[in-house]
């Protein structure tokens, strides 16, 4: 892999999740006229665009049949992915919330955590490996968090949302190493990104927030600054929004 994958005569793209940061990564791919076409994998509802460069494809995050049979779909259309994007998290829902306390973690919210931050990962790439792979550049970005770095780990908390997180790093990096022999012109990169306005962090951003906090627009694009500069040497890495690498 070398270059901009942005700049990809003919590029091709896949968005897997339509909340906050998926819809505006869309909405900032939208914008480059050498995107030649868009899938969005959408979870929940319609997306917001008319373009006619966009597929809509609903699947199930936590059903392997439905991933497969949105890849499916996907490929009856294209021939190739430049570029594929996994937004899709679970850090809190109705019936669970990131637990404070030890006392707080059980079996159920470990498997939800893992089936929707772990093992959406594999899953996605075995099901889209192959269009993944020729002679073009390619670059799969699943977004991962700081708080999974288990190095960085100062705060404890949090105990489903860490160790999903976690696993889904060793992962990719796992999948990046298998990469180097099959997919030689391909990077997979894990990359945290930042504090977004969004319905999974809302609740966790009060007025005395020490962080800065990114609309999914900004995020947007400081993402697609980082990818712009990825190469096959990235793969394996996990970077934050500004493109630093963050420790295992």
């Amino acid at each position: 892999m070398a270059g901009d994958i942005l700049k990809q005569e003919g590029l091709s793209a896949v968005v897997v999740g339509n909340g906050s940061i998926g819809l505006a990564l869309a909405a900032n791919l939208l914008q480059r006229e050498n995107l030649n076409s868009l899938v969005i994998l959408n979870r929940n509802g319609d997306v917001p665009f008319s373009d006619p460069r966009v597929a809509n494809v609903k699947f199930d995050a936590e059903a392997p049949e439905s991933i497969a049979a949105a890849a499916k779909v996907v490929r009856s259309s294209v021939d190739r992915v430049h570029l594929m994007i996994n937004t899709v998290g679970m850090l809190h829902n109705q019936q669970q919330q990131p637990e404070k306390r030890l006392s707080r973690v059980s079996p159920e919210n470990l498997q939800r955590s893992f089936a929707v931050n772990t093992m959406l990962l594999p899953v996605l790439v075995q099901e889209f490996s192959s269009l993944l792979r020729h002679l073009d550049s390619a670059l799969f970005v699943s977004l991962s968090a700081r708080v999974g770095s288990i190095e960085d780990n100062r705060l404890g908390g949090w105990y489903s949302y860490r160790a999903s997180k976690a696993a889904h790093n060793m992962l990719l990096r796992t999948i990046a190493q298998e990469w180097r022999l099959s997919h030689r012109n391909a990077a997979i990169v894990a990359m945290h990104p930042g504090t977004v306005a969004s319905r999974l962090s809302e609740p966790f951003i009060s007025s005395g927030y020490q962080h800065t906090v990114h609309t999914p627009s900004e995020c947007a694009d400081h993402l697609a600054a980082v990818f712009s500069t990825l190469t096959s040497e990235s793969s394996g890495s996990f970077l934050d929004w500004r493109g630093q690498p963050v420790p295992w």
